[in-house]
């Protein structure tokens, strides 16, 4: 059985404000370096103020790039003290991030032809 650990969002990041990518980044750090230890991942979504879409595809959606199983990270990796409105939003980031990394090339390229276009 693997040992679970809590990683509290408020204090990775320091505030209750989850806006920037950068923070977004620290939480997966912290997510993959407990993995890498043989632990489990509580991640708690407690005393949270703000929050968007960048932040969770930081924090979380790029642990869907294939390094990972979703069996692993179905078992290895929950969600806790999460609001449903905060819950659905991270699907939705998790639903997308899916689709992006089982077929980045031709993401990474229509997003090129957009951006050239204009």
């Amino acid at each position: 059985m693997t040992a679970r650990i809590k990683l509290r969002i408020f204090d990775i990041v320091g505030s209750p404000v989850w806006v920037a990518t950068e923070d977004g980044q620290k939480v997966y750090e912290k997510i993959t370096t407990a993995f890498k230890a043989q632990r489990a991942v509580d991640l708690s979504f407690a005393q949270r103020q703000n929050l968007i879409t960048a932040f969770i595809n930081a924090a979380v959606g790029q642990l869907f790039n294939g390094e990972y199983s979703d069996d692993f990270l179905q078992t290895h990796l929950s969600f806790v003290e999460i609001a449903d409105d905060d819950r659905a939003m991270l699907e939705r980031a998790v639903t997308n991030a899916k689709r992006y990394f089982a077929n980045r090339q031709a993401y990474d390229q229509a997003w090129g032809e957009v951006v050239d276009e204009e």
